[in-house]
């Protein structure tokens, strides 16, 4: 009986050949989704730092007269501008100036206990400054694939005095 044998030396080469496309393909998603989520989580960041900042800026004259803890009347204006300072280190990956998203951003001003969120549904225990935005973020990878080429992220945070 004569053993048959079979040259598959070449099947192997050929398979990787023609499997490397997927894989780099996968490879560079896998990438890309991975750095979404850090953009994403830096932009969480941006936010609550931005409203922690913001409900902090009290209203010093009301403090003085009542002892009571009530924000400023720029609590807004300061809750934009330190949110597009804390967005300025992710400008490279947004699809929009952190100027432009600060703008665009839903801010709201609770200065007084048991206020109720029309947004979001939930009642404050003390003075708070809600910030909700959406943040774009440039997915080039995901565009060449045929998705989208912008990505955008809810962000909600809410900060209270205490």
């Amino acid at each position: 009986m004569r053993g048959s044998h079979v040259d598959e030396s070449g099947a192997i080469a050929l398979l990787t050949v023609l499997l490397l496309p997927l894989i780099l393909v996968v490879l560079l998603g896998v990438l890309e989704l991975g750095a979404v989520r850090i953009v994403a989580e830096r932009g969480r960041i941006a936010a609550d730092l931005a409203t922690v900042t913001a409900v902090n800026d009290q209203d010093e004259g009301e403090l003085a007269r009542t002892g009571s803890l009530r924000p400023s009347a720029d609590a807004d204006r300061v809750a934009r501008h330190h949110f597009a300072l804390n967005l300025v280190p992710l400008s490279r990956s947004l699809a929009a100036t952190p100027e432009a998203i600060a703008a665009a951003a839903d801010v709201a001003v609770y200065g007084q206990s048991g206020a109720i969120d029309e947004r979001t549904g939930r009642t404050y225990s003390g003075p708070t400054v809600r910030l909700a935005a959406e943040l774009p973020v440039s997915t080039p990878f995901f565009a060449a694939l045929l998705a989208r080429p912008i990505t955008v992220i809810q962000l909600l945070s809410a900060s209270s005095a205490r």
